[in-house]
């Protein structure tokens, strides 16, 4: 232990913490992946860890996948901002890094990446004998080509959300062919994640790679190659003999996309698809319970939000008005009504539980409902008779359920609401430039209330930086405090845990005060499939993983 102490500040750290019993012996495995200690260092302390990256199962035929709904947009990884293109890139992707359930990292491309002593630069060594499916081999310079398009604020890419204020342009740079170092803007203890497959637009490609060939030519390192693409209709995935992990039980993937999720429910207690990439209880219910199906849960931090303009000359610019708001909703019958079981309430934070950096109650009190409070809000903020607002959404799950219980529950408070309910498409039709030019003119960025999906992330770094700091590319309330971004700053670079809960507590506090979004849940992360589908795990973030997937 004393050779591990000696490292550095962040071994010890996690040393320190895990003998004081700050944390269990999962949590320790999962920080000790995050800052790149091997397993023989944590098998050192834990006597046994490891991991297997072996397939086994029965092989060969072919799986066949629904998607719900298509890809909104043109596929390029680096411009993937929903469902349909993440899940569709996903099958043939791969990343640095990939994030496991219990938000464990397992390498992936990368075999080992180490951080310097405040986690202002990380050193990643790369997997030897990786060949793209063009016959490249794979080479720091392919890395360093994918994490400059990543974060060049002109090239479209919407991984800025996660790399805006920790990576930048010429952050990224090759040490030898099999050596990249990431210097970063500020200190970042959990970057490893932003590495991972939480950040989908991370699909490593050679450096070479031209824009607008990635359905048209395969050329990823992942176990099955894109071989062809109808958009709307469906794609087709061959095996890749030349996978470095070996040889992939499934022969291929062919993917049907589906606009209804009744149709996709259908075929998949018909036997004519075999998995479904992504359900929800509000549109999926035939599927559970149903003796055919399998489902596949993922306790995760997926949500909707509910962000309210703050910079609009209107009733919501109030935080007394967005307070009151928030108060009309009842979380628990909410999450009750939309998923039983399979989600979290909410705080009008992005704190999920799943994480071990949240603080919550009694620290942090949970928001509940309070119509009385609410009334005498909206009485102090100049609207005792209420006003009339519209909320703007998206044709999406669960999402216009949820719109409906906020109109009747501001309702009992006073509040007029129309619901604007578009097609996801149309919602994040438009430009979707992020500051500093502004917001383009996309409904979700724009609208003086709306209600958004997102996904999961294994760490909240995106939602705060995206979606609450100040500038923030996706920050649809338009929202500015320097208090939280000093905050949420400070969440981002601690190495210890008790500093991340400190840092964390800080912002939930100013959150709850601003409320500039309403997170009114987390839910869990659901697909569905035969029962002839084994090794599948749900993915939080979506992706479709099937690498170690057979069909028996």
């Amino acid at each position: 232990m004393d050779g591990v102490r000696r490292r550095g500040p962040i071994e010890r750290t996690l040393l320190d913490e895990y003998f004081d019993v700050k944390y269990d012996r999962r949590e320790f495995i999962r920080r000790a992946t995050v800052f790149g200690l091997s397993a023989a260092t944590i098998a050192a302390v834990l006597e046994a860890c490891g991991t297997s990256t072996t397939t086994s199962g029965k092989v060969g035929g072919r799986l066949r996948v629904g998607i719900i709904p298509p890809p909104a947009h043109t596929i390029e990884p680096h411009t993937f901002a929903d469902q349909g293109a993440l899940e569709t890139g996903s099958i043939a992707g791969e990343h640095l890094i990939r994030t496991a359930p219990g938000l464990q990292l397992v390498a992936e491309l990368a075999t080992s990446w180490t951080p310097n002593n405040d986690a202002s630069a990380w050193t990643v060594k790369l997997r030897s004998g990786v060949k793209f499916q063009t016959g490249q081999a794979l080479t720091a310079d392919d890395v360093v080509a994918t994490y400059n398009r990543l974060v060049d604020p002109t090239s479209g890419s919407q991984a800025i959300s996660a790399f805006k204020g920790a990576l930048s342009p010429g952050g990224i740079t090759k040490v030898d062919d099999t050596t990249v170092m990431f210097k970063l803007d500020n200190p970042t203890a959990s970057f490893p994640y932003l590495l991972s497959s939480t950040t989908y637009q991370g699909i490593i490609l050679p450096a070479n790679y031209k824009l607008g060939t990635f359905t048209t030519t395969p050329q990823t390192t992942g176990a099955f190659k894109l071989t062809s693409y109808t958009p709307g209709v469906g794609a087709k995935y061959d095996r890749y003999d030349g996978w470095w992990g070996g040889h992939a039980n499934l022969d291929g993937v062919d993917v049907t996309y589906y606009t209804d999720a009744a149709a996709a429910d259908a075929a998949l207690i018909a036997g004519t698809i075999d998995l479904i990439g992504q359900i929800q209880l509000a549109t999926d219910r035939s599927l559970f319970n149903n003796p055919k199906v399998q489902i596949f849960s993922a306790h995760g931090a997926t949500h909707r939000q509910v962000p309210m303009r703050v910079d609009l000359n209107n009733p919501l610019k109030d935080p007394k008005v967005r307070q009151a708001i928030a108060l009309s909703l009842d979380r628990p019958s909410i999450v009750k009504t939309l998923f039983t079981s399979f989600a979290d309430v909410g705080n009008d934070t992005p704190w999920a539980p799943v994480y071990p950096s949240t603080v919550g109650a009694p620290d942090v009190p949970q928001r509940a409902q309070d119509l009385t409070q609410a009334k005498q809000l909206l009485s102090a903020a100049g609207f005792p008779n209420g006003f009339a607002i519209t909320l703007t959404t998206e044709q999406t799950g669960e999402i216009p359920q949820l719109a409906q219980i906020i109109q009747s529950s501001v309702k009992q408070i006073g509040i007029d609401m129309t619901l604007n309910i578009l097609t996801a498409t149309a919602y994040f039709d438009g430009s979707q430039t992020g500051p500093p030019s502004g917001w383009g003119n996309t409904p979700w960025l724009n609208a003086p209330i709306n209600i958004t999906d997102w996904g999961h992330r294994a760490v909240p770094n995106v939602f705060l930086t995206a979606a609450l700091e100040t500038g923030g590319v996706w920050n649809a309330a338009h929202y500015s405090n320097p208090a939280f971004d000093a905050a949420a700053k400070g969440f981002v670079g601690a190495i210890s845990l008790s500093d991340q809960r400190s840092f964390s507590k800080q912002a939930e506090t100013i959150l709850l005060a601003d409320t500039p979004v309403i997170f009114p849940y987390f839910y869990y992360y659901l697909a569905a499939g035969s029962k002839s589908v084994s090794g599948y795990y749900g993915d939080p973030q979506g992706n479709v993983y099937v690498s170690h997937v057979s069909l028996g």
